[in-house]
């Protein structure tokens, strides 16, 4: 039982660091139906800033988010703006090609830039841990967990109680309504693409302080984060949260009693399931296409 209680809740706080990096996917879906593939390369460059502001700086990888939401949230804006924007109303598969051409561009410049050395990021709490009745609580990755949370809580917040968020949720509704009542749609769609990256960007620099970082990280985490948007409907930011804790357990208990291995093939095969039984996602609240 008590196995079982540790599993449980490695599951549910990985789960929350997989909430907060794909709701920034599920986010920029759901506004601008674009897939973006080098989703995991802004968790990335979230994960070397704070690993450049704590080794070069001695700044502790907590206090490192807000440059990592600011610089992620500039770059976001930028390339959507620049770049993205000309291929928003394009076939699907126009933006797939783009936004992979970015992966491979932002990724082999990492490699150029910084090497393929596996880096870590090891503080002075990094194995500091709590004792509840047997079961082991990491302070770390409970404070990721609780930042994570929060996160995704105030995005649903700020997209359903403030004036930009009603915006952009009219843009994801319907862009020519949108337009009609004076919405500047390419401005929001910079908007939303900004705010998705930052809050990546964040969740890459929480991941940093107990995962290995690389340069060629970043596929992996765009894979997984498109598994976990399925899973809790594409385009609905909730869902994200839900889809990220069901998986995380899924993963720490299929490790635990079974193969680690086995973990990242059940990822696929709950992946396949959702799209054939349930496509809109557990709560049948995503976008279908």
């Amino acid at each position: 039982m008590l196995l079982f209680l540790q599993s449980l809740l490695n599951g549910l706080l990985l789960g929350g660091i997989y909430a907060a990096y794909s709701a920034g996917f599920s986010l920029i879906f759901g506004v601008m139906g674009v897939v973006n593939l080098f989703h995991g390369e802004m968790v990335m460059l979230g994960a070397f800033i704070t690993y450049f502001g704590f080794t070069l700086f001695g700044i502790d990888p907590f206090l490192t988010l807000p440059f990592s939401i600011v610089f992620l949230f500039i770059f976001g804006y930028m390339v959507q703006r620049l770049i993205i924007n000309r291929v928003v109303e394009s076939p699907p598969m126009i933006s797939y090609i783009l936004t992979f051409g970015i992966h491979l561009i932002v990724a082999y410049s990492a490699l150029w830039a910084w090497t393929a050395d596996f880096r870590t990021v090891t503080t002075s709490y990094s194995g500091v841990n709590a004792n509840v009745y047997g079961v082991i609580i990491p302070y770390a990755r409970l404070a990721t967990f609780g930042i994570a949370l929060c996160v995704v809580m105030g995005l649903y917040l700020f997209l359903y109680r403030s004036e930009m968020g009603r915006a952009i949720r009219a843009t994801a509704q319907d862009k020519e309504i949108a337009r009609l009542k004076g919405v500047n749609i390419h401005h929001i769609y910079a908007v939303t693409f900004g705010i998705g990256a930052a809050i990546t960007g964040m969740a890459g620099s929480l991941i940093s302080t107990y995962f290995i970082i690389f340069p060629q990280m970043g596929l992996p985490y765009t894979i997984l984060a498109f598994c976990i948007v399925v899973l809790g409907g594409m385009g609905y930011v909730p869902g994200a949260l839900w889809g990220g804790l069901i998986l995380g357990v899924i993963q720490s208990v299929t490790a635990t009693y079974l193969n680690a291995g086995l973990s990242g093939a059940l990822t696929f095969i709950l992946l396949f399931v959702m799209l054939i039984v349930r496509p809109a996602g557990i709560a049948g609240k995503g976008i279908i296409e």
